[in-house]
């Protein structure tokens, strides 16, 4: 361990470890090791460990629910930071009592490795509108708002109930930003640019029936389960969808946009590689039978782009991050 890792153990101690294998921390359950690994159970020694592997010029990537992410064969050189932060807080309430029915907002703050699906448990048994349909959505809820994550049904995007975020910017500041700081696009937000990290985050709920949130809630589950592959090593969706424009211009059929669709009808389903394989569910899942390597996963990739561009001349988008060395 160098002189500059000690000062990462002193502040963190056992904490802070060596040589961790990473497919453990993934839904891909792919991944090497990483040469120091660190749980972190707070916003401050989330802030901290970020600040002092910058200053120690260590490079460093924060894995929240391990969801969306390949991790390479050979592992990560440098600090995985595992944020587990994990409180939840009713920050305030904006509005009035009418005729025995509330309205207004009621203000939600998450940390950033809070469970996405936890915290819309918490809001749903709250009685709060405005995250429900995202029911077993995976991954942190930094995760969500880095990737401005959609519920596939309906046009409802995390960022739509986002009020305001408490970020560590890229020199080391940390301050609280509104909204439309982030931009927020389809698969996209500013965080993907601008090098901030996400600490914590307050979300703008509104006051409904419990039974009518369980029931959307509920809906979003079945429609997951009749739609993607469940019980399986999967990261999620491998590529993003086709802007509507983009869908117009490549002439696709009926101007779809769903790259699913696309890998269906070129012959995705029946491509595996190694362990590697298309769900026969949904197309633009690849799922881990058990034995999968990131080699395996991106000879995949290559293979279902090809039969997509011969086919219909579309270029696809990779959804999922590649972190690691491959």
């Amino acid at each position: 361990m160098t002189n500059d890792i000690k000062k990462l153990q002193e502040k963190f101690g056992t904490n802070l470890r060596e040589h961790v294998v990473l497919a453990p921390f993934t839904t891909f359950h792919i991944g090497g090791p990483a040469d120091y690994f660190l749980e972190t159970h707070t916003q401050d020694d989330l802030a901290q460990a970020i600040i002092l592997a910058r200053e120690l010029h260590l490079p460093f990537f924060i894995l929240g629910g391990g969801s969306n992410v390949l991790i390479g064969d050979k592992g990560f050189r440098g600090l995985v930071i595992r944020n587990t932060t994990h409180t939840i807080t009713m920050k305030g309430i904006k509005g009035a009592i009418s005729g025995g029915i509330k309205t207004g907002s009621v203000f939600v703050e998450a940390d950033s490795g809070v469970p996405f699906n936890l915290l819309v448990r918490f809001t749903i048994d709250e009685g709060l509108q405005g995250l429900e349909m995202h029911l077993g959505l995976p991954g942190s809820v930094g995760g969500a708002i880095y990737m401005n994550s959609k519920w596939m049904d309906t046009s409802s995007y995390v960022g739509d109930a986002v009020y305001q975020a408490r970020i560590l910017t890229p020199t080391n500041e940390i301050k609280s930003v509104a909204k439309d700081y982030f931009h927020f696009q389809y698969g996209t937000s500013v965080l993907q640019e601008s090098g901030d990290i996400i600490l914590s985050v307050v979300f703008e709920l509104h006051h409904e029936d419990k039974k009518t949130l369980w029931d959307s809630a509920n809906k979003s589950i079945v429609y997951r389960k009749n739609t993607q592959p469940q019980g399986t090593k999967t990261a999620g969706c491998v590529f993003k969808n086709l802007t509507p424009a983009d869908a117009i211009i490549a002439q696709t059929p009926d101007h779809t946009t769903s790259s699913g669709y696309l890998i269906d009808h070129a012959g995705g389903k029946d491509l595996s590689v190694g362990g590697a394989k298309v769900s026969p569910i949904h197309a633009n899942f690849i799922v881990n039978t058990g034995n999968a390597t990131a080699s395996d996963v991106l000879q995949l990739i290559a293979l279902i782009s090809e039969r997509v561009q011969e086919q219909f001349g579309v270029t696809l988008k990779e959804e999922v991050i590649r972190m690691g060395e491959f």
